[in-house]
Formats: C-alpha cells, structure tokens, sequence
C-alpha cells in the first residue's frame, strides 16, 4: 500500500482543495483532511482521474489501443465511446471486435442508436442497427449508455420506428443505462417531447438561453470545447451538477498539440471558471451520469485513478494512476503499452468499388439560365445553409465558377450511379479531396474544383483502400485508413503528422473552417442542418428527404 501525506486533496462534496493523507493499493483506503501542509513543499494537487463520457473513439481515427495511449497522459482514465462510425461500415459483428481491442483506460460503450444516422432511402451504409443488434450488445458488460439520439423525428413520431424500438430493449434490458441526446434546435413544445421520450442529455452547441431552458427541464448537459464562452460558462455556473465536460470529436494532431479532456478544462479555466468547479465537471458530475460509483471522487473504497497536477490554472499533470499503477510521469512518459490485435484482412480492405471516371463527376443540367440549388459552407459551424445561384448552362455542363463539385460516392459494393451536387465556400485553388471518413456512413466524400481530379482522388482511396487523398498539380497528399477507411494502424503521433498534412492542403487551398478537416467530413452528415451530400444526392435535413439541386 503507498501512502502520501500533505498532498492538497480534492474534496467533490464542498469542491475545495483540502490538504490531507491518502493511502491506496488498487483502490483509495483511506482519506483523511485538514493536516498542515509542510513548509517550503511544492504543491501537489490530486484530483480523480477525469471521465470523458461523450466521444467517439474513431473521429480521432485513433484504434482503442492507440486513443487510450494518447488519452491518458492527459489524464482521461474512463471514456465511454458511442462508436457508431464502425457500426455504420461494420455492423453488430465489427463493433463487438472494436470493443475488444485492449486499452490502457477503462474504456465503455454506448450501444448505437442511429446506424445510419438517417435512413437507407436517404444514405448507405455497411451496417444497420435496430432491436435486434441492441439487445446483442445489451449482453456485454462494456455496454453503459444508449448512444446519442440524433434522428429526433423518430421520437415525435406516433408510429413504431427504429429509434424507439432500440429505446424499448434499453428499457427491458438494461434500465439502469442513460440514454444520450443529440438536439441542437429542439426547445420549446419539442424539447418536452424529446426529454418526455426518457432520452435527457445534450451534447451539441449551446447558447445561455438554451442552456438554462435544457437544465432547467432535467437536461443533462455535456459541454464540449466549442460550446465555451463566458457567456456558457456564466449560465452553467448556475447549474452545477447538472453538466459535465466531454470532447465529442478530437482530431490527432490537435490532441498531440492541445491535448485531450484537459484541453476543454484548461479553456474553462481561461475563461473564468473555477479550477474546483472545472475538476468537478470533468470527475464527480460525469461519473455519476453514467452510474459509475466506483470512481469520480477521493474517497475509500473508489477506484485509485487519479490525476497529480502543480498547477491548478494550467492543469500542468504530472503523473497519472490507473488503479493505483503509475501509467503516466511527465518525466519518463507513458509507461504503460499496450499491443494491438490481429486485424482480419476484410477489415483492411472493406473500399468495394470499382474505379470511377471524370465523366461521373460532370454536373449536368438543362441548357439555358438556371438557378440552382447549393450547398453553403459556412467557416464557423459545422451547419451548412442553402444556397441559391444564377448560371447559365451551355451543352447541358454547370459552370464551375465559384462552385466546387460535391459527392458522395458509394463504397458498400453496390456501384450505385454518382449523384453529383455543387458547393458554395469550398477550394479555390485547383484540386480535389476525397475522404473515406466522412460522417456517418463514410461513403467516399469529394470535394473538387474540376470532374477529373475529383476523379483521381476517389480512385487513389479506392486503390489503396481506405483514407483522404488531396491531389493538384503538384502531387498528392495521402493519409492511409486501412481499418475500414475510418481508422488508422499507424501510432496516434504517425497518425498526428498525417492529418496535419491534410489540414495544411486544406487550408492551402482556400477551404475555411475553424476545424478544416471534420468540417469537410461531416458535409455527408444528413442529420446535421441545414443542407447536406449522401451517396442518393442533396439532402433536405429539416425536411428529411432528397432535392433536386436543378430545381432551386
């Protein structure tokens, strides 16, 4: 058993520092407060290991093996991973394999609610989940949560439908689960209608106003990074307990760079919030959302994970526990690896389709003066707009000024035709990109300033069979995905450097986002508003149905 004494302990109950003596094995022993710190000591402040309970293990196109490696020197001990990404490609069978990948953390999951985020009228996709795949996972003792609810429609619907009949086997089988929102528009009459449903938590943008609607109706907020401004933080200052810290999506070069769960606290604090008030959000308040009693505060009996900072405004880590085990110093790293799994070769090579032309990619309309219908990227927001644009169409061809070529080519094996849309706020120096992670369904997504390097880029991720290709007239940037194009093999400090390329051609080439490359891949998002490209064509998402861009 070790012992530390005069180390300024965390207290959850009064969200204070209090310096104390604490002793642990695997688990806290004992805790005891008030001793007099000794003079002259640097200061070592302990906090529980911190609990990142809505993310996606593979928006960071990390492996488990690779994202908990990553995740925990900077101090992340538990996630709890709704991975509908390899659902979407996989199914129930690849994302029961996904599971058993061996991590550092203590890592669980959320069975999927939405595979496909839509609908097979409006999108493919390699996997589909519904009661049945539910109750499957319902068995595995991983299995925490019911994945975030995007498709609210489902919910207000009087009918029987797939949502609700994976809520129902939730219900049955595991009652003791939350069950996850996603509901960025909803207030009003419809958020009663959401929350009536049993689903209670949010994770997408906030503003004060929706803030202290959502809580004060039982809404259990997870504030992620771009959700954070002093507005926010003033509003959920007013609620505490009633929200926690979480990540959704963090890119491997901004986590190299930035850091994990630590890197939305450290931006809390910058902005005014209190470090006790931070440690409690990311520790105590998200552990007991997800019924983990065992950990998320110091206390005997919990799990011995834990966090050593000597600095409360940087969060500075200096060491990390797992379970009483030092996996994490700051002086001689992470000391703890883990191997990955034999990977099945139909997992890396899972791209069935076969080689396109830049005919596929040409826009074809009507001769005479049209105005049609666009996608508008907007910089700032994953939220796309509509678009409306005057062109006069000659040998039945768009026009290309000012416009890029969208799309969204099918992979599963069907070969299904190429529909192809047009783009507002796009590249504007000559070239193409092609990515086979694209949200959710991860059909082929290109973006491309002219038909023949959109098909060249589509081809280069076909024939190398997973990743995003950016190609001009310089050459071509590559970031092989080789587990089912959304995941990569490679170390997640490889993997960093690679999507740091891709996030430099992007911007090269005019592409304007806050976050360049998720930014790109949730274009074929088609429950993200307002307008987005599937592999059936242009999706209306308030409407929940396909438009014809040439009627616009």
């Amino acid at each position: 058993m070790e012992v530390w004494n005069d180390v300024f302990l965390f207290n959850s109950a009064y969200r204070r520092f209090e310096v104390g003596r604490i002793s642990f094995d695997n688990l806290i022993r004992h805790v005891e407060w008030g001793a007099s710190p000794m003079q002259g000591e640097r200061r070592r402040y302990v906090v529980p290991g911190f609990c990142d309970i809505h993310m996606h293990i593979e928006s960071s196109m990390m492996n488990p093996t690779e994202f908990s490696h990553a995740s925990i020197i900077h101090g992340t001990t538990t996630i709890v991973s709704d991975c509908h990404e390899v659902a979407n490609v996989f199914g129930l069978e690849g994302l029961e394999s996904f599971m058993r990948f061996p991590v550092v953390n203590d890592t669980f999951y959320a069975v999927p609610s939405s595979v496909p985020a839509s609908s097979s009228a409006l999108e493919t996709s390699g996997g589909a989940f519904d009661a049945y795949e539910a109750e499957k996972l319902c068995e595995n003792k991983k299995i925490i949560a019911l994945g975030e609810v995007m498709n609210a429609q489902d919910l207000f619907s009087s009918e029987d439908n797939r949502t609700k009949r994976i809520i129902n086997v939730m219900r049955q089988k595991r009652p003791d689960c939350p069950l996850e929102g996603h509901c960025p528009d909803l207030s009003g009459a419809l958020l009663d209608d959401f929350l009536a449903s049993g689903v209670n938590s949010d994770h997408t943008s906030q503003t004060p106003a929706s803030i202290r609607e959502k809580s004060a109706k039982g809404m259990f907020l997870e504030i992620q990074y771009k959700s954070l401004s002093a507005e926010n933080l003033k509003a959920l200052s007013e609620i505490p307990g009633y929200f926690s810290f979480c990540t959704d999506d963090v890119l491997p070069d901004v986590l190299a760079a930035e850091g994990h769960l630590d890197r939305v606290l450290r931006k809390a604090i910058g902005l005014g919030m209190k470090p006790e008030e931070v440690v409690y959000a990311a520790t105590t308040s998200p552990a007991m959302r997800m019924r983990l009693y065992d950990r998320g505060v110091l206390a005997p009996g919990k799990l011995a994970d834990f966090v050593v900072l000597d600095d409360l405004q940087t969060l500075s880590i200096a060491q990390v526990y797992k379970q009483g085990r030092l996996v994490f110093d700051r002086e001689r790293g992470l000391l703890v690896h883990q191997s990955l799994p034999e990977i099945p070769s139909s997992v890396l090579h899972s791209i069935n389709r076969k080689p396109v032309v830049a005919e596929d990619f040409i826009p074809r309309c009507p001769d005479g003066k049209r105005n049609i219908m666009t996608i508008k990227h907007t910089p700032h927001s994953t939220m796309t707009e509509i678009g409306h644009k005057e062109v006069e169409v000659k040998d039945g061809t768009v026009p290309l000024e000012g416009l890029n070529i969208i799309a969204s080519v099918e992979r599963y094996g069907h070969q299904e035709p190429i529909s192809v849309s047009l783009l507002e706020g796009g590249l504007t120096r000559r070239g193409a990109i092609c990515s086979s992670w694209a949200h959710d369904s991860h059909n082929l997504l290109v973006m491309a300033t002219d038909a023949e390097f959109a098909a060249k880029a589509v081809n280069l991720v076909i024939t190398r069979q997973g990743g995003i290709a950016a190609v001009d007239e310089t050459g071509v940037v590559f970031l092989p995905l080789a587990y089912g194009g959304i995941v990569s093999v490679d170390t997640w400090d490889g993997l960093s450097r690679g999507v740091s390329a891709i996030r430099t051609w992007l911007k090269d080439h005019g592409y304007q986002a806050d976050e360049e490359v998720m930014s790109f891949a949730v274009l074929a998002l088609p429950v993200s508003p307002r307008l987005k490209v599937t592999d059936k064509g242009l999706v209306d998402v308030h409407a929940k149905r396909l438009v014809d861009w040439r009627n616009g």
